[in-house]
Parts: C-alpha cells; structure tokens; sequence
C-alpha cells in the first residue's frame, strides 16, 4: 500500500510539473493538445493498479518486516526440529558455542574501544 500512495505522489507531482510546463508553450492549439493528452494519460495510468507492476507486490520490502517474517519461519523450522530425538543435546551444545562466541567477540571489542578511549586521552594530552 506504501508502494502505491507513494506512485500516485510522483503522478501527482509528474502532472503539475508537465502542466506547467506546458502552460509556457506559446502555440496554443500545440498547448491544448498536449494538455489533453496529459490529462488522457494521467488518467489512465492513474487508474492502473500500481501494484501489477512490481513482482511480487504482495510481500512486502520494509527490512523490519523481513526480518519478523524470517524470524517467524525461522521459529516455524526450530518447532519442527524438536520432535527429532537427540535435537534437544545439539541445540543445546550450538547454543554454548555461539554464547562463548560472542562473549569472545563482545570482549575483544570491548578492548579496542578501551585503547581507543586511551589513544584519544593521549592524543587530547598531546594538544
């Protein structure tokens, strides 16, 4: 729905502009032609559905909604590896692993913003 208010804003704003334009034509019979196939064709393009010209149009392209939508088949496929005897010990071991991971990686990040910080103290003493 975003995708259409936002084709019919830049329609909207594409026949002011051409309009203007074509009010500074100084032959007139040109500037009411051209102002009649103007309005035929904004009329007729603005009654398209905008939608059928994008693929796919249905799903949506926000990243947070992505995301959501990932995350809830993600879920879905978490749901179905349960029932798998043993699933249960491996999930949990893939777990440990990740949480050391990022306590890894948390830390060593944490270390470069502290001699970060000190780099910046020596360099403020400097001045």
């Amino acid at each position: 729905m975003i995708e259409e208010y936002a084709h019919k804003e830049v329609l909207s704003k594409t026949y002011e502009g051409l309009s203007k334009q074509i009010t500074n034509i100084n032959d007139a019979s040109q500037s009411d032609e051209l102002k009649f196939r103007l309005l035929s064709n904004f009329l007729q393009v603005s009654s398209e559905n905008p939608g059928k010209l994008i693929s796919n149009y249905e799903a949506s392209d926000h990243p947070i909604m992505e995301a959501l939508e990932q995350s809830y088949k993600f879920q879905i496929a978490i749901d179905r590896l349960e029932g798998i005897p043993g699933f249960g010990k491996v999930a949990a071991m893939l777990e440990t692993k990740t949480k050391k991971k990022l306590e890894d990686r948390t830390k060593k990040i944490e270390k470069a913003l502290a001699g970060d910080e000190s780099n910046e103290e020596d360099e403020e003493e400097e001045v």
